[in-house]
């Protein structure tokens, strides 16, 4: 919402069929888009790490931290730094796999990144992004995570 404006943030965690594991939002203050994304991914894999789900494929709609990820670069604003390490080092104990989507191609995330979802974490999909959660796969429906 503007740049430097109000961010919000979120995700969803979906089986290797596709379907939800749980799903996430946050506030996260003042900031730009990138801060956004970025925080969004470190709270993914900090939840991934406490459920034990060790085999994480990230799909990210911002090509920057997939390249953050994928070179493990500490290239990020200074106040994000201490959060982004301890997200580095979780990884290591993943297998996991990053790649770019376009933010067309992934709907729920673009839901649960709407600043009016009120913040939590639900075990469940929430009813705001059940009808995306069947578009999304009937959409996507070739890509699966290989075990």
């Amino acid at each position: 919402m503007g740049a430097p404006g109000s961010i919000a943030a979120g995700g969803v965690f979906r089986d290797h069929w596709g379907w939800v594991r749980g799903c996430y939002h946050f506030k996260g203050g003042t900031g730009f888009a990138f801060e956004a994304e970025l925080l969004a991914v470190i709270y993914a894999i900090t939840i991934a790490h406490q459920r034990c789900w060790l085999m994480l494929w990230i799909e990210e709609d911002s090509a920057y931290i997939v390249r953050l990820l994928e070179a493990r670069s500490l290239d990020v604003p200074w106040r994000f730094m201490a959060a982004w390490k301890k997200a580095l080092r979780l990884l290591e104990e993943f297998s996991v796999h990053v790649s770019h989507i376009f933010r067309e191609g992934n709907c729920v995330a673009d839901l649960m990144a709407n600043p009016a979802m009120p913040e939590g974490w639900w075990p469940y999909a929430r009813d705001e992004i059940k009808h995306a959660v069947v578009k999304d796969m009937a959409t996507h429906s070739h890509v699966r995570i290989k075990h």
